[in-house]
């Protein structure tokens, strides 16, 4: 077995415990712990795009896999193939971003900076854990390990009562879907247990296993996988923010640190889906007419409630927490329309968990430069509110463009990032017919909602006039995270094709085409 394809993850791992073993010994106000986080992750970015088809160590006559890697592990649960190593890259991005503008933004609380990046690393080993699993408890635990790093994460300003109650929440409401999720496994897991090939908690098994019975192999077997579809979206849905369980995300995203606010959105919420996409698409895609119209509804009802209600905000970071709701629901649109892989229509459906990956991946770039601007501003002391933001062209002018770009990309305006994953998403959807078109159509309506509150704070910067225009200094860390960020977006736009065929590979890796 060639094990030397888990290094990214080995990699991480590594780090994160020698920043702690460092921080025992060395008692030094310098940025050593931030420097080796991002160390690590970039190592570990270097060889996942190596990994998914770069080579660039087989053209150094190295030969450490075969590029792009496809093995599976057995023992370990685990798999790196497309699908993964596209969420390797998810993850890895949105840490090295947000670690990028901690650095300067964490500086009062450098008694605890080992702690805080170590908790960071493991967050994303465990987001890549659950992109890697094939059995559906390693899911769970690997789910488990990030939540519970991001909980501290949350939590991280002990002092600040904003900063305790945004992790308490987080906690509670984490400790509840998960017991929701795991009653949803336990449902899944009794059902394959009067199957041929036994009790398994293997995704792929579990859909055989439940095809199986739902052609008639086991009598009244209807209600429980019903019952355990319906858990399992309520406890991952409270994971990924989608209506009605979203209702913790706006009150931690504005309690927590803005960085960790940026991490949650754009990292682990992206875990989230990671996990959704492997359970349904591959261990409940057999059950889909049992969960497939619900999921399409949570949908269109997340896309609606989340621009609705982020409408009303006036602090940027709550209105950043529901737009990131509705970004939810527009994603789920891929869950539904991959379904029909199911029923043999393949291209379809690669199309459409291709838009949905594709719109991760620009996600993180648009919605953690959108958190990190705003820890910026407040690091910068000009302020989180709306009304903050009054003139701030004049205050800030690259600050005030950046966050034009991110915002434009959001609502899904060409030529960015975000208007090339969401012609995908809504083109594959619309390529589906039937019920699925209505899709695409509240998906069409919800961007041009979007684009009212998206364009307010723009108006605010560049045409209200604010109280004090004068010059600002900029904290150099947040700054370059924000340029990186809106880079990404406008080079997402401009390299959307290979983008797009990354994509697609993924969601061939996850479907089997």
């Amino acid at each position: 077995m060639s094990y030397q394809v888990l290094s990214p993850i080995i990699i991480l791992l590594a780090f994160a415990f020698a920043i702690i073993i460092v921080n025992m010994f060395v008692k030094s106000k310098r940025r050593y712990f931030a420097y080796m986080a991002l160390t690590g992750m970039i190592i570990s970015l270097i060889l996942v795009v190596d990994m998914a088809g770069l080579s660039f160590t087989s053209a150094m006559g190295l030969d450490l896999w075969d590029s792009p890697v496809n093995l599976t592990f057995p023992n370990l649960k685990l798999k790196v193939d497309a699908f993964s190593l596209f969420f390797y890259v998810v993850f890895l991005i949105a840490g090295i971003l947000v670690t990028i503008g901690s650095i300067s933004y964490i500086e009062k609380e450098e008694k605890y900076r080992a702690e805080y990046f170590s908790l960071m690393l493991l967050a994303v080993v465990g987001m890549m854990l659950v992109a890697s699993t094939t059995d559906l408890f390693v899911l769970y635990l690997a789910f488990e390990l990030t939540s519970i790093s991001t909980y501290a994460l949350a939590a991280f300003r002990k002092k600040d009562k904003a900063s305790a109650e945004a992790g308490l929440k987080f906690f509670l409401m984490g400790a509840v879907s998960s017991a929701i999720a795991l009653f949803g496994i336990s449902i899944v897991y009794g059902v394959t247990a009067f199957t041929p090939g036994g009790p398994t908690t293997d995704l792929s098994q579990i859909s055989d296993a439940l095809n199986f019975a739902l052609q008639g192999g086991i009598a009244h077997v209807q209600i429980p996988i019903i019952l355990g579809s319906i858990l399992l979206i309520a406890g991952f849905g409270f994971k990924i923010a989608i209506v009605p369980f979203h209702m913790w995300a706006p009150d931690v995203y504005q309690g927590s640190p803005t960085t960790i606010s940026a991490f949650l959105a754009a990292g682990t919420k992206k875990g989230g889906f990671a996990a959704f996409f492997q359970l349904f698409l591959v261990a409940l895609i057999a059950a889909k007419f049992q969960w497939g119209l619900l999921v399409g509804i949570l949908a269109v009802i997340t896309m609606v409630v989340g621009n609705v209600l982020a409408i009303v905000q006036t602090d940027l970071k709550r209105m950043l927490a529901y737009s990131s709701i509705a970004q939810a629901g527009y994603i789920l649109i891929a869950i539904c329309v991959g379904t029909l892989a199911f029923d043999g229509d393949v291209d379809t459906a690669q199309l459409a968990v291709a838009g949905g990956l594709l719109h991760i991946l620009i996600h993180v770039f648009m919605k953690s430069g959108a958190f990190l601007v705003v820890a910026l501003t407040a690091t910068a002391k000009v302020g989180e509110n709306l009304n903050d933001y009054k003139g701030l062209y004049r205050r800030m002018p690259i600050v005030a463009f950046c966050m034009t770009i991110l915002l434009l990309s959001l609502a899904g305006i060409p030529p960015l990032g975000g208007f090339f994953s969401k012609f995908v998403l809504f083109s594959s959807a619309v390529n589906a017919g039937g019920w699925f078109v209505w899709l695409a159509v509240f998906g069409v309506l919800n961007s041009a909602l979007s684009l009212y509150y998206y364009v307010r704070v723009i108006k605010y910067m560049y045409i209200l006039k604010g109280e004090d225009e004068s010059r600002v200094k900029v904290p150099t860390a947040l700054y370059v995270a924000v340029i990186l960020a809106t880079l990404g977006v406008i080079l997402s736009g401009l390299l959307a094709e290979p983008l797009i065929s990354f994509a697609k590979a993924a969601a061939g890796g996850l479907l089997g085409g």
